[in-house]
C-alpha cells in the first residue's frame, strides 16, 4: 500500500490524501478505516473527517463500491490490478493523538487519517509528504526525500510526524541509542537542565530492563499557548501535547517530567509488553482487555516512581504525588461498585469521562496504587532482593522479545514467584473484585516504614455535610455528595445549586456558613433548575471526606529501612 500526504490550502484545514494498493488478484477487497487508535481505548471514529471519497482504478475510471458499515466499504475490483483511492481529511484538533494542519505545521496521526485493506495489515507501505521545502520533518522513522518504507501498515501508523519550519532539537546518545526531543510552538526552554534530568530517568529505566527497545526514540512536543497536559506513546516515539508555553520551565515543568517519564516507560510497558487481546491490533473494533491496570496502572505507578529514584524529583514531591493517588481512590466510591479489571474493559464505553456517579475507578490510579502494594509485597517477601521492576522485566524478555502478549495469569504468576506467595485471594479481591484497599495498603505503607494520616477535611462544607462544591460565576454548584452524609440524607442532588444557607444568601463563602453552623441544624436553599427548595441536613456527628496524608512510621525496623531506600532511592532517616 502506497500513501501520499499533502500539505495545500493549510488554513482550511482539509489534509489531501491518496493512497494505491494492489488488487491484481482479488475479485474484491473489503476498505477500512480505523475506528480507534493504540493507546486511547475507547472508539474514535476518524471516518467522521472524511470529505470527498472516491474510488479510482488504473485508468483514472470510478470503480464500483458499496458502503458497508459507517467506516468500511465493499469494492468490486474484478480485472483491476491498481486502486487509488482519494480523499481529503479534515484536521482541526490539536492534541497528542490527533491530526491537525495550520499555517505552521502539518501534524499526522497516520493511524486517524490512513485507510487500509483489511488482508493486507502486514504488507508493505510507504509513505511520501509533498510538503514546502523549508519543512523539517520530526518523526520515529528516517524520512529521505520526504518519502519512508514500512514493513507493514502497523508500523506506518504507530509513526506519528510533525512537519514545520519552526522546530527547536535537541538529542542525545545513551546505550547504543540516540534520543531526539523536538519542540514545536513557540518555547523558550532550559536546554541543559532539560537534558540533565530526562538523561536521569532514562538512564535508570533502561538499567531495571537491560536494555531500551529500539535504537532511535523521539519525543514530539507540541507545547500550546492554553492549559493543555497529553501523551500518546508509540514503539520510536511519543507526541506529548503541553501548555501554556510560558510555564513549560516554570509551573508545568514537573508535568513536562511526568508525563515524558510515563510516554518513555509505555515503549516497553505496553507497546513491547502486550496483553494478548492486543497482540496484533485490530483497528476495526474495540480490543476490550482487563489488563489496564498494567499497561496504564504500572506504567503511571513507574513514571513517577522513576522521577524520585533517579533523582530528578526529591521525597516531598513524590510524597505529595502518592497522597493525590490515595485521596483520588478513597474519594471515588466507584470503588465499591466497578472493579479496576472491570473499569478497564469498560474504558471503551466511557474510560475517559467521569461518567455516571459511584459506577467505575480509574485504571491509571487504581491501577498506580496497586502496583505499589505489589513491589512493596515482593520486596518485603524477598527480603528486598526483588521488586515488581523483575516481574516488569520478565514480561519484556518473556513475552515482548518472543513477540507474543501476555495473559493476566501470566502477570499474576511473576508477582507470585517474585514474592513466593500464592496471592490468588488478593487479585481475585483487589484487581477483580471490590474489596476495600484501605487494610492491604496500610500494610503495604508500612513495609516501607510510612504511615497514613487521616485528618479532617479544612472544607466544612465536605467535612460536616459530606458535599464537595464549586464556586463558579458567581453560583455554589454540587459537584460530589458522599452517600450517605448529611446532605444525602438531605436529597441534595448533583449539579444543584446553593443559594443560601439558613436564608443567608452565599457570597462565594459556604464553608464559612457551614462552620457558623456547625453546631446548629444546617437548612440548605437550593436551585434545581429553577426551582427554590429548603433542605434540612441532618447532624450526624460524622466527618466526611477525610484528607489523607503520609508520615513516617515512629520505629520501622532496618529491613523497612533498607526497602525504602531501595524503592525511592531516598535514605529514610533523611526525610
Amino acid at each position: 500500500m502506497q500513501y501520499k500526504i499533502s500539505y495545500q490550502n493549510p488554513t482550511s484545514q482539509y489534509i489531501p490524501i491518496e493512497a494505491i494498493m494492489d488488487v491484481s488478484e482479488q475479485d474484491e477487497v473489503i476498505l477500512q478505516f480505523p475506528v480507534w487508535r493504540p493507546g486511547r481505548y475507547e472508539r474514535g471514529d476518524f471516518v467522521k473527517n472524511i470529505h470527498g471519497f472516491q474510488v479510482l482504478d488504473e485508468n483514472n475510471k470510478k470503480c464500483d463500491f458499496l458502503k458497508i458499515t459507517k467506516d468500511s466499504w465493499k469494492v468490486n475490483c474484478k480485472g483491476i490490478s491498481k486502486l487509488q483511492i482519494t480523499y481529503k481529511y479534515f484536521a482541526d484538533q490539536l492534541n497528542a493523538g490527533s491530526t491537525y494542519m495550520d499555517e505552521v505545521q502539518l501534524y499526522v496521526n497516520p493511524v486517524n487519517c490512513l485507510i487500509y485493506k483489511v488482508i493486507n495489515t502486514d504488507n508493505i507501505c510507504s509513505l511520501t509528504l509533498d510538503i514546502p521545502a523549508n519543512f523539517e520533518i520530526a518523526a520515529g522513522a528516517n524520512f529521505v526525500n520526504n518519502k519512508i518504507e514500512f514493513e507493514d501498515y502497523h508500523a506506518l501508523v504507530d509513526t506519528p510526524f510533525i512537519a514545520s519550519s519552526k522546530m527547536i532539537h535537541l538529542s542525545f546518545e545513551m546505550h547504543q541509542t540516540t534520543f531526539h526531543l523536538w519542540f514545536q510552538g513557540e518555547v523558550k526552554i532550559d536546554e541543559e537542565r532539560i537534558l540533565y534530568d530526562v538523561k536521569k530517568y532514562t538512564e535508570a529505566q533502561i538499567q531495571n530492563f537491560g536494555k531500551f527497545p529500539v535504537t532511535d526514540y523521539h519525543y514530539l512536543y507540541q507545547i500550546l499557548p492554553y492549559r493543555t497536559y497529553h501523551g500518546v506513546e508509540h514503539q520510536t516515539s511519543t507526541v506529548i501535547a503541553l501548555g501554556p508555553t510560558y510555564d513549560l520551565m516554570g509551573l508545568i515543568y514537573d508535568d513536562f517530567l511526568g508525563v515524558s517519564s510515563h510516554e518513555l516507560y509505555h515503549t516497553w510497558n505496553v507497546k513491547a509488553i502486550r496483553p494478548v487481546e492486543m497482540f496484533p491490533y485490530d483497528y476495526s473494533s474495540e480490543n476490550y482487555t482487563r489488563l489496564g491496570y498494567v499497561t496504564e496502572g504500572v506504567t503511571t505507578y513507574m513514571g513517577d516512581l522513576y522521577l524520585i529514584s533517579s533523582g530528578v524529583k526529591d521525597w516531598p514531591w513524590y510524597k505529595l504525588e502518592l497522597e493525590k493517588l490515595m485521596q483520588r481512590h478513597f474519594d471515588n466510591f466507584g470503588r465499591f461498585n466497578y472493579s479496576v479489571a472491570e473499569s478497564s474493559f469498560d474504558t471503551w464505553l466511557d474510560g475517559y469521562v467521569p461518567g455516571v456517579p459511584n459506577r467505575k475507578v480509574s485504571i491509571y490510579n487504581e491501577g498506580s496504587l496497586l502496583s505499589f502494594m505489589m513491589d512493596s509485597l515482593i520486596r518485603t517477601k524477598s527480603n528486598n532482593k526483588h521488586s515488581l521492576h523483575d516481574v516488569m522485566r520478565d514480561l519484556y524478555q518473556d513475552f515482548a522479545l518472543a513477540n507474543k502478549g501476555y495473559s493476566e495469569q501470566d502477570f499474576q504468576g511473576l508477582i507470585e514467584k517474585y514474592s513466593n506467595e500464592n496471592l490468588s485471594d488478593l487479585f481475585e479481591n483487589y484487581y477483580f473484585g471490590t474489596h476495600s484497599f484501605e487494610t492491604v495498603l496500610t500494610t503495604a505503607l508500612e513495609q516501607v516504614g510510612l504511615e497514613i494520616i487521616m485528618q479532617p477535611n479544612p472544607l466544612h462544607a465536605a467535612s460536616i455535610l459530606g458535599l464537595v462544591c464549586l464556586e463558579d460565576d458567581g453560583r455554589t454548584l454540587v459537584k460530589k455528595v458522599y452517600p450517605g452524609g448529611s446532605a444525602d440524607l438531605a436529597g441534595i442532588m448533583l449539579e444543584d445549586e446553593i443559594v443560601a444557607v439558613n436564608s443567608f444568601k452565599l457570597n462565594r463563602d459556604v464553608n464559612r456558613w457551614v462552620e457558623f453552623y456547625k453546631d446548629d441544624q444546617i437548612g440548605l436553599q437550593v436551585n434545581r433548575k429553577g426551582r427554590i427548595l429548603d433542605l434540612v441536613c441532618p447532624n450526624t456527628n460524622k466527618s466526611y471526606f477525610p484528607i489523607y496524608q503520609l508520615a513516617k512510621c515512629k520505629a520501622p525496623s532496618n529491613l523497612q529501612k533498607r526497602i525504602f531506600k531501595s524503592w525511592c532511592g531516598v535514605n529514610w532517616d533523611e526525610i
